[in-house]
């Protein structure tokens, strides 16, 4: 399945810097940048709820939006391109758009979906190894897929999901090198039992048990005969 254009309402705003963006966050709403396809950028102001949901969605960023601007003519499509967080509290602080042409490819990464519960994960007690979440494609806004299915029902401990075994529609090419390993079905690590640290402290409870060279040799007797004292 393709993704679908979205509308997104902006703002646009001529107040730039870290005071205007200081306020503009306090009023619930955080600066975004539009830029891309050899035309000027330019400042716009967006409800960060509103991005939070299409990050959530299945086509997350790569979603084609269609930005509705009050105080700008002509509608726009975009992607987002890339966003900022505050590092301690995870909230949205800067979100920039990208222009996209309709009629010109672009190249975007893509999930992938993993298909069927391996043979090797049922019946031979393996772990399936994610090496790689995503796929760089090339193709029109209009085709980008959500996803990209990868069948490893069939795949026995050892074995492996390469770029090549995906299927792609006849509308996506691949970017990345055919024989990148996806995923792999590896072997459960076996724990080895810690036979030195066994060994060890039954070796210091045998030397705990033998009497002590001082005791076998007789050490001084309560009566102090060991002086010859009568």
């Amino acid at each position: 399945m393709s993704t679908q254009k979205v509308m997104l309402e902006v703002e646009t705003r001529e107040q730039l810097g870290k005071g205007p963006n200081g306020r503009l966050r306090a009023a619930g709403r955080v600066p975004a940048n539009v830029y891309g396809l050899g035309m000027e950028s330019f400042a716009v102001s967006v409800d960060p709820r509103r991005v939070e949901d299409l990050l959530r969605s299945a086509s997350g960023r790569n979603t084609i939006l269609t930005l509705s601007m009050k105080g700008a003519g002509a509608s726009r499509d975009v992607m987002i391109r890339e966003i900022q967080r505050d590092p301690v509290r995870e909230t949205l602080q800067h979100v920039d758009f990208v222009r996209v042409d309709p009629d010109r490819k672009i190249q975007v990464r893509v999930p992938v979906n993993l298909v069927g519960t391996p043979e090797g994960v049922k019946n031979e007690g393996g772990l399936i190894d994610f090496i790689h979440r995503e796929v760089l494609v090339n193709c029109l806004p209009s085709a980008i897929p959500e996803h990209i299915d990868g069948d490893i029902a069939e795949l026995h401990v050892g074995q492996q999901l390469a770029v090549k075994d995906l299927k792609l529609a006849g509308d996506v090419e691949m970017v990345d090198d055919p024989d990148m390993v996806l995923v792999v079905i590896a072997q459960p690590k076996v724990e080895e039992e810690p036979v030195e640290a066994e060994e060890e402290a039954v070796a210091e409870a045998a030397e705990g048990a033998e009497p002590s060279e001082a005791a076998a040799e007789g050490e001084p007797g309560a009566d102090g005969s060991e002086d010859g004292n009568s």
